[in-house]
């Protein structure tokens, strides 16, 4: 019989496609995990894996073997945490994905306090704002803004947030108030580049119907907590979630611009993969950040 630890090192080779990532990823050097692959497939007498300079691809052989492999696991997860939760234990690692902004400078805090509560629990972290892969991270919560349209998601709704745009006093100072979303084409604008392209569609709303108004941006940026520390700066005017800048504009670090065209709420949820049974570890974090967010959103209100 081969170990299972060979098994796992298979499944996330198959994922990332390299078996020196997922190696490095379960503690092994580039050599030990090839000789464990190399093991494994001579106990199966098979190839798994068709080797190329760039990649490692799936054979049929190991199509069959890694989709099984994948619900081996799960059952032995499911059992796992089955006697985890009749003993409440917060044990082994949990792997989290979290906006950049919202993530560094909210969530993290939170994530810090509950491991003062869970010292046998090893926190993985994963910040920025583009869509994490969860099973290519093996992530195994994700939090994420907005609509969600992969089906083999569960999700837990945190809030409803708008997104709303957001200046410094300074910037106000210097440049004038704007009154009117549409008054956006004379001001230094802060876009956020998301999926290899700036963010430039800003949405608002008048009399309950939505529209958008298309701006150029003076400084563009891939993460979110740089456009809210340039805005910060009075570098020019952003477009963030409520969540990101409420602390800052109730401090008077931020003014709200457009209180009365503000875009309906979207969705901030806890993401991760279906399973029979979610992990004890994974359904109390999710409970303790529902709380959390819940406890904010009172703290930090909406201006009307």
């Amino acid at each position: 019989m081969y170990h299972l630890n060979d098994l796992q090192l298979a499944i996330r080779i198959a994922d990332l496609q390299s078996v020196s990532a997922a190696g490095r990823e379960l503690g092994m050097t580039p050599a030990a995990a090839s000789a464990a692959l190399q093991r494994l497939e001579k106990k199966l007498d098979c190839l798994l894996f068709a080797r190329s300079t760039r990649q490692m691809t799936l054979t049929e052989e190991g199509h069959l073997f890694i989709e099984s492999g994948r619900q081996a696991l799960a059952i032995l997860d499911n059992a796992s945490n089955a006697l985890a939760d009749n003993r409440g234990e917060l044990k082994g690692e949990l792997r989290i994905a979290l906006p950049s902004d919202l993530g560094r400078n909210i969530v993290r805090a939170w994530l810090d306090e509950f491991a003062q509560t869970a010292p046998e629990l090893k926190l993985t972290l994963f910040f920025g704002d583009q869509m994490t892969d969860i099973i290519a991270n093996n992530v195994q919560l994700a939090l994420r803004y907005g609509q969600l349209e992969d089906s083999n998601l569960m999700r837990r709704q945190l809030a409803m947030m708008p997104r709303v745009a957001v200046a410094s006093p300074a910037y106000i100072q210097r440049h004038g108030n704007p009154t009117h979303p549409k008054d956006l084409g004379h001001h230094q604008i802060l876009l956020l580049n998301r999926g290899g392209e700036p963010w430039h569609k800003w949405r608002f709303s008048h009399k309950e119907k939505q529209y958008e108004v298309d701006v150029t941006g003076s400084k563009i940026c891939n993460d979110g907590a740089v456009i809210k520390d340039w805005a910060l700066a009075g570098e020019g005017i952003a477009y963030k979630s409520w969540f990101d800048v409420a602390k800052e504009v109730h401090q008077g670090k931020l003014v709200l611009l457009f209180a009365d065209q503000i875009a309906e709420r979207i969705p901030l949820q806890l993401v991760y993969l279906q399973t029979d049974y979610p992990s004890h570890k994974v359904r109390t974090v999710i409970d303790f950040l529902k709380q959390k967010s819940q406890q904010f959103t009172l703290q930090y209100p909406l201006p009307t």
